[in-house]
């Protein structure tokens, strides 16, 4: 059996957040996702958490209030190495802004634009599980 995940959720929807983690708790790859509503609260936590941090997956939305998707990876980006790597992270949207996708796939902290909604067998098939 393989080791459950760590999921970190990011939308300022709570509809979504409450949906997502259902699915992924229920899909078994997870026993427990933390959710965040705010970006800016999601980068502090990963700063609070820093040495106890385990490896994590941040399903990070694009467009959010306050602090988008590509300001979350611009401040994530400056965080210790050591950090990072036990970080990965997919970018969810519903955009068709071809600029916004370009910058998506060109990001070295982004593994892939996902479309929302999230589809549990498309992330399952990325995470090659």
């Amino acid at each position: 059996m393989e080791p459950l995940l760590n999921f970190f959720l990011i939308d300022d929807s709570s509809f979504d957040l409450f949906i997502y983690e259902k699915l992924l708790i229920k899909s078994g790859i997870t026993s427990s996702v933390k959710t965040f509503n705010s970006a800016r609260d999601a980068l502090k936590h990963l700063i609070g958490q820093a040495e106890n941090l385990p490896d994590i997956i941040i399903l990070l939305d694009l467009q959010m209030p306050d602090m988008n998707g590509f300001e979350f990876i611009e401040e994530f980006g400056q965080l210790p190495e050591t950090l990072r790597q036990k970080v990965r992270i997919f970018m969810l949207s519903s955009t068709i802004d071809t600029r916004d996708i370009e910058k998506a796939k060109a990001s070295q902290h982004i593994i892939d634009l996902l479309p929302k909604p999230l589809e549990i067998p498309f992330l399952k098939k990325k995470l090659a599980i």
